[in-house]
């Protein structure tokens, strides 16, 4: 049964083709998105809809690519133990302008429904330090969104 799970996160979260690890840094976005949405203990039709609409913009994917990678991202956040492994490898392989892009992404999953909640707060802050940002981008690319929101 274990080795059945293995074999279907492989192929879906890790395909043979995915010969760049596009496919994975797609999954460990998508992930630390979904990860967001869920840290107030709401995960809103807001938020959802939110979450689509950013990765299959950012992806450049159709709604049906969009809804897929949503799905592989939630089965593997669920299976993941903590959400270090998706900012390690975004970490490891994405320069400082492509983190920051992230980082406003996650803002705005965070403020999609409108409130910040002091657990997303917390979150953001440990994604910030997790990613290498200095706290001063953090809260500059936070009042940037929340800017865009008001």
């Amino acid at each position: 049964m274990l080795e059945r799970l293995h074999g279907f996160f492989n192929n879906r979260i890790a395909p043979e083709d995915d010969v760049d690890g596009e496919h994975r840094l797609r999954v460990a976005t998508c992930a630390l998105l979904l990860e967001a949405a869920h840290a107030d203990d709401d995960f809103s039709k807001q938020e959802r809809e939110a979450i689509g609409g950013m990765v299959a913009a950012r992806f450049e994917l159709d709604e049906a690519e969009a809804a897929e990678l949503v799905e592989i991202a939630e089965a593997e956040r669920k299976a993941a133990g903590d959400l270090y492994q998706f900012a390690r490898l975004i970490n490891d392989t994405f320069p400082r302008p492509r983190k920051l892009a992230i980082l406003e992404l996650l803002w705005q999953v965070v403020y999609s429904d409108g409130v910040l909640e002091s657990h997303e707060d917390a979150l953001m802050h440990r994604m910030g330090r997790v990613l290498g940002i200095r706290h001063e981008e953090l809260i500059a690319v936070k009042l940037k969104v929340k800017r865009t929101l008001d």
